[in-house]
């Protein structure tokens, strides 16, 4: 065997060696992040049953907080990925029916939605609660009383598997695989006026995800497909431009927004005072 080919043999398995070390590394220290448990105290908030705080529930479910487009239009649950490298991600069914929450108290809701953590205290995967963790005690109150009055669905869903891929982009990205890791489990929750105020703005724009995907400054450093939504970069928007943005889903310059990766189609069935304080805290 020529030596030239020989080193090559070397030099492969050698790489070969490097990277089964690394997915090792890998597996083992997001393993060790997945697998710890989280205790938070009960912060006391019950299902509320008022058909006022139910109508609101329903708002923050569908408009604001758009739980169906991970959790499914029945609220059942749907698969979101399934493939070797990245994993399987089948966010949960939100429904009494078998498979449901019907086993969690409200206790248990209130720390998977502003904690990020299961009932047994392990960490929940991709659940947006660094943007629900500022939700009021009466807005929870609320979208728990809401979840708890959907019909039942019976689906059981399987545990999720995470894959190569999404435990390297973990490690070694800003990649919200663990919320628990992200949402301030100390921050206050003052009951914020609805109005068009620059204070609204900003509770709805992060109850509803803007800052998940946009970044926490708006800057569009969290995710490839969400640029910054900053006063410096909607500068030359006017409020007219913006309302459309969220309505009719276009630019000022025409060009459409896709619905897969800005959920315009939720997001503009806001009301007019929302969709303005939302834009009054922007341009803050």
């Amino acid at each position: 065997m020529p030596r030239w080919l020989r080193w090559m043999g070397f030099a492969l398995l050698g790489l070969v060696t490097v990277l089964a070390v690394a997915l090792v590394v890998v597996y083992v220290v997001s393993s060790s992040h997945l697998n710890r448990t989280y205790r938070f105290p009960d912060a006391g908030v019950a299902a509320a049953t008022d058909s006022v705080a139910l109508a609101r529930g329903r708002r923050l479910a569908e408009i604001i907080g758009k739980c169906p487009i991970c959790h499914g239009a029945d609220y059942g649950g749907k698969v979101l990925a399934d493939n070797a490298a990245f994993g399987r991600l089948w966010p949960g069914n939100l429904t009494a029916g078998k498979g449901g929450i019907g086993r969690y108290t409200d206790a248990d809701l209130e720390r998977a939605i502003r904690h990020g953590v299961r009932q047994d205290g392990h960490p929940l995967v991709f659940m947006p609660s660094e943007a629900y963790g500022v939700m009021d005690d009466r807005d929870l109150a609320a979208l728990i009383g809401y979840l708890r009055s959907l019909a039942p669905v019976d689906r059981e869903i399987p545990a999720p598997r995470i894959g190569p891929l999404a435990r390297t982009l973990y490690l070694v990205g800003n990649f919200p695989l663990l919320p628990v890791e992200l949402a301030d489990h100390t921050a206050p929750r003052p009951n914020v006026e609805a109005g068009v105020t620059v204070e609204y703005g900003r509770y709805l724009a992060t109850v509803g995800g803007c800052r998940s995907c946009h970044g926490m400054a708006l800057k569009g450093d969290a995710n490839p497909d969400a640029p910054a939504i900053d006063r410096e970069r909607l500068g030359a928007w006017t409020e007219a431009d913006f309302f459309r943005a969220l309505r009719e889903g276009r630019r000022p310059d025409g060009t459409v927004l896709d619905p897969a990766k800005m959920p315009w189609v939720r997001s503009g069935q806001m009301t007019d005072d929302e969709i303005r304080a939302v834009w009054r805290y922007l341009r803050s």
